[in-house]
């Protein structure tokens, strides 16, 4: 019940689009690059400011990619610092690491900003743009994720009714946005967005996801089970908003 929950709340550049098109091309790419980056104890202070003058490093050098912060606001843990691009193919990435060599980013990093850090995660996230809808310029201050656990062997079922759920909302104009993606490295996460100017944006709708459903099939019935081969897939799932620091990102 609490991942059907989750569905009907979230599916309720930014986020997901943070450079809009793919380093060098006019579509964009189905690879994010995130960076998880907690502050040692009692250096968060420091470790911001050295980020920043990072920032502006990068922006000297002409860093093709704008990097995008995001920190928890609701959750368990709140000391850690979600820093992602998107979107890029993997031969951009292999451009990308050209260029860092070129830059010296690593060294900058290494010599201002990771004398204040504890510890770091990096992750790619495969993008489904096919079955997302975040138009360009969404408003994403706030960003409301749900990530769930998938069990072993279900990959073909969660992409299928993933897909089922996705062409439902856009056909018949659910009213949120949304992105879905997966997590490549580490524990495997499948994960949806849901972007929102302010905190009121995520009040449940006057109709909710299972509603909606039940309207355009016709059936109480159908709706629940749709729902249900989704969420029968999963272990478990975690919630979490995300708000943008812009004064610690490379985008407006």
């Amino acid at each position: 019940m609490r991942t059907i929950v989750a569905i009907a709340t979230a599916l309720c550049v930014p986020f997901f689009m943070s450079g809009a098109a793919a380093d060098s091309h006019e579509e964009p790419g189905a690879l994010a690059s995130v960076w998880i980056v907690v502050a040692k104890d009692g250096h968060a202070e420091q470790f911001e400011a050295a980020f920043k003058e990072h920032i502006k490093y990068r922006k000297k050098k002409k860093d093709p990619r704008n990097w995008d912060t995001y920190q928890p606001a609701v959750g368990k843990h709140l000391d850690y610092y979600h820093i992602r691009y998107c979107c890029f193919d993997w031969a951009d990435e292999d451009a990308y690491g050209a260029w860092n060599e070129t830059a010296k980013t690593g060294d900058h990093w290494n010599e201002n900003v990771d004398p204040h850090v504890a510890s770091y995660q990096h992750y790619l996230e495969e993008i489904d743009h096919e079955n997302n809808n975040w138009p360009e310029g969404t408003d994403s201050t706030l960003v409301g994720v749900t990530r769930w656990v998938p069990k072993a062997g279900h990959g073909a079922a969660i992409s299928k009714s993933r897909s089922e759920l996705s062409s439902m909302a856009k056909e018949h104009g659910w009213p949120r946005k949304w992105a879905w993606g997966e997590r490549i490295g580490g524990g495997s996460q499948v994960f949806l967005a849901s972007p929102q100017p302010n905190y009121a944006g995520f009040a449940p709708p006057e109709q909710n996801f299972m509603e909606f459903l039940a309207e355009h099939t016709g059936s109480e019935e159908t709706a629940a089970e749709m729902l249900k081969n989704f969420s029968q897939n999963f272990e478990k799932s975690y919630y979490t908003i995300y708000r943008h620091n812009k004064e610690m990102s490379m985008t407006d």
